[in-house]
Formats: C-alpha cells, structure tokens, sequence
C-alpha cells in the first residue's frame, strides 16, 4: 500500500521540481530573444543598403587645356595734338560752329566800326517792317551818298520789290539799295530805330546803328561777337536772304518800273573757298576790311566774324580762320577750288 503511495507522491514531485526548471527557463528565453547589446558590438552587422543599384556612368573625357595666349604688348594712347590758333592779319576775329552755337574762337568783344555788316540789320528790318514782295520807289536821297560807295546802281524814281532790292544789298552791298529800304514804308529815323531796337531784342549790347549802310559815324558800331549772333539769328530765322547771299550772281530782267540789272556777288570766298555760302562783306576807311562768313564741309557749318582786317587782305585771312575751325572739328583737308 505504501508503494503506491509513493508513486503519486514521487509524480507529483516531480512534476514541482520539472515545473520549476520550466519557470526559470521561461526568464532565460525571454531574455534571449531580446537584442543581443554584447553581440552587436563584438560583430557588428551591416546594415542593408536599400538604395536602387546604380549604373556606372562612363568616365568623363579628359578636359584640352587651353594654349597660352601669346602676350600682348599694350600700345600707348596717343594723346590728340593741339591745334595752334593761326595768326590772322585782322583786329577782331570770332568763330562759331554753327551746327552747335559753341564758340570756337574769340580774340575780344571790342567795339568797332562795323562796314557794310551793318547791312544784315538793314535787310533783317525791311523783311520784318515790310515783306518780300512790296513794291518801293527809289528816293532822290541816294544821290547824296558819296560817289565811292557801293551801289546797286538805282536811278531815282524807279520802283523795284524789297526782294530785288535785298539782292542789291548784298550781292553788290548796294548803299542805294540799303537807303531805299530804309525810306519805304517809314521815315529813315524810325527804320534806324528799329534796327536798334532789333539789335536790343537779340541781347547785342555793343552794337549801336546810325544809318542803314554803315558809313562811317561816331556812334555807328558793333563788335565781332554781336555780329557772330546777328548772323546766327539771320541764318536760323530768315532762309530767304542766306539764299541771297549765296548767289554768285543774278540778273534782275527790266521791268515797267524799272532797267535791267546784272548783279555779281563781290564775295570773292564764294569762288575760292570751297564750301561757302554768304555771308556779308564789308570796308571802311575807318573799319578796314570786314567778313562775315560762312561755309559747310563735311555735314558741318561754321559761321565767321572778322573786322579790321588792313586793305585787301580779309579774303586771305579768313581762310586761315576757317581751316582752323574746320580741323577742331576733324573735316581736313580743305577741297581743292573749282
């Protein structure tokens, strides 16, 4: 009986001391499928790249290396080489582009004796007063002018147009021509007053009339400077007397009213200086020779003011004083004469 007693016995301590074991196997397991921190860090595994493989791209071309530039030697600027200012043979002399207004030369701003210059002021008045296309009769008064002026060659009494009038002014500087305009609308005192006045509007400051011609007279004046921006005004505001003044010569048909007239322009720069066309002439004993000037050369124009230049030389000097102008502004050389 005992026996079997002690087979349950025996059974059911066993079974305590298997479930025992099994206990602390079970922490033993657990703790083995844990991560295993010593194993890592003796061998470590690598970790999987998951990135897509990449082809191989083929190696890039070797790059040509540039040759050496051979070196250059700089060149030094050539500085521009002044222009001298000539010398002119003449007491006032001014010079203007005229494309810009820039003076480009101007000995002084004296006052003196201006000559038949006076006469742009004449036909600048008698355009404003009276027009183009009136008919004026010449004045008895021109027989009073001295027998060594310029004339146009007028008889009293005739009438002639202020357009054919102004052709005698300045094509042959004509006094009498200068004097018929001066009495054909108004008295001559209120023509020379508003020649004066013209010159105040213009800003002409040294510059002063006392007749239409510009005979000698104490307080009959100008300056080479006032003439250079009558003249600039003229060439800019009245088209009509700059074609006037370029005409080499004009014959004037007889009329009714009036003879026949064969003018020729007695400025000699428009035959021997290339490029010219105008503008006034002048001489007086007391004002020498005198020039207003002006001329084109290669798309430019220059405008020219000389007084006092000794008889019978203004039309050399003022070529010298063009060829200046004309090389300040880079034209050269001067055209041959034709």
């Amino acid at each position: 009986m005992a026996r079997v007693f002690f087979r349950p016995a025996a059974a059911i301590l066993a079974t305590g001391v298997l479930s025992s074991l099994l206990g602390s196997a079970a922490p033993q397991a657990a703790r083995a499928s844990g991560t295993p921190t010593s194993l890592v860090a003796a061998a470590p595994i690598e970790p999987l790249d998951l990135r897509p493989d990449r082809i191989p791209s083929a190696a890039p071309a070797p790059t040509a290396m540039p040759s050496p530039r051979p070196t250059v030697r700089s060149r030094p600027v050539a500085t521009p080489r002044p222009i001298p200012v000539p010398v002119v043979n003449a007491q006032e002399v001014a010079l203007v582009n005229l494309d810009t207004g820039r003076f480009l030369w101007q000995s002084s701003s004296r006052t003196r004796a201006p000559a038949s210059l006076t006469k742009i002021f004449t036909a600048m008045v008698a355009v404003d007063l009276i027009g183009m296309n009136t008919t004026v009769t010449v004045p008895a008064s021109i027989s009073q002018l001295p027998a060594d002026s310029t004339f146009m060659g007028l008889t009293p009494g005739e009438r002639l147009t202020v357009r054919e009038l102004l052709d005698g002014v300045f094509l042959n500087s004509g006094n009498d021509a200068a004097e018929t305009l001066a009495s054909a609308v108004t008295s001559r005192s209120s023509f020379i007053a508003a020649m004066n006045a013209k010159a105040a509007r213009l800003g002409l400051r040294g510059t002063h009339f006392t007749n239409p011609t510009g005979l000698d007279a104490a307080s009959h004046y100008s300056s080479a400077y006032d003439l250079t921006l009558a003249a600039i005004y003229l060439e800019s505001h009245y088209p009509a007397l700059v074609a006037i003044a370029a005409a080499p010569a004009m014959t004037i048909p007889a009329t009714a009213t009036h003879k026949a007239f064969a003018l020729v322009n007695i400025n000699k720069l428009l035959h021997s200086y290339p490029g010219t066309y105008g503008l006034k002439t002048g001489w007086t004993e007391a004002a020498l020779g005198c020039l207003i000037t002006t001329s084109r050369r290669g798309g430019h124009r220059l405008l020219a003011v000389m007084l006092g230049a000794p008889n019978g030389t203004a039309y050399a000097e003022m070529p010298k004083v063009l060829d200046y102008g004309f090389e300040r502004l880079g034209v050269l050389p001067r055209p041959a004469a034709s």
